[in-house]
């Protein structure tokens, strides 16, 4: 069993503009994430057996979308999990059509998905209390040419993620 997720994956300039937002927040006394985990999540699949992510990957292949952009400008804060995210304030059609043909072709194959509303965001730090937040302007482009399906492993330092698969968006 494995514990998958697909999502956006930023590439390496896309990443350095992520980490430079995340250090803006460096000295608020937060757990920032760190720099090679930063992605927007698709769809939590959680624990997956091998087989299903065998005719997951399979399956993937039959998903068509173009290329798209955003632009990260919204920071935004849940207080239960003390999360500080940034999110896209407009997200593109294109976004919510490939979120779609994923949990549709999830739920063909018989695996569970988050039934709440989509809220595209990239979860910048943990562990956060709002009042030490400072909010800050950002706009940050980000331009999607694939995305990938994830596997969130234990490592010494927490966990850290890793692209097991990635699909183009052409």
């Amino acid at each position: 069993m494995a514990r998958l997720f697909f999502a956006l994956w930023p590439n390496d300039e896309v990443r350095k503009e992520l980490r430079k937002v995340s250090n803006l927040y460096k000295d608020e006394n937060i757990r920032l994430t760190k720099n090679s985990n930063l992605h927007i999540t698709l769809e939590f699949l959680g624990e997956v057996s091998e087989q299903d992510q065998a005719e997951l990957i399979q399956q993937t292949n039959n998903i068509i979308s173009k290329p798209f952009s955003f632009e990260l400008t919204s920071i935004g804060y849940w207080p239960k999990p003390g999360i500080l995210w940034i999110a896209p304030e407009i997200i593109p059609d294109e976004l919510l059509n490939l979120v779609k043909q994923i949990q549709t072709m999830v739920k063909q194959q018989g695996l569970r998905i988050d039934e709440r509303p989509y809220k595209p965001h990239v979860t910048i730090a943990r562990k956060v209390k709002w009042h030490t937040v400072t909010k800050k302007s950002i706009h940050l482009p980000w331009i999607v040419s694939s995305f990938a399906l994830i596997v969130s492993k234990p490592g010494n330092s927490g966990v850290y993620y890793e692209p097991i698969e990635e699909w183009p968006l052409v």
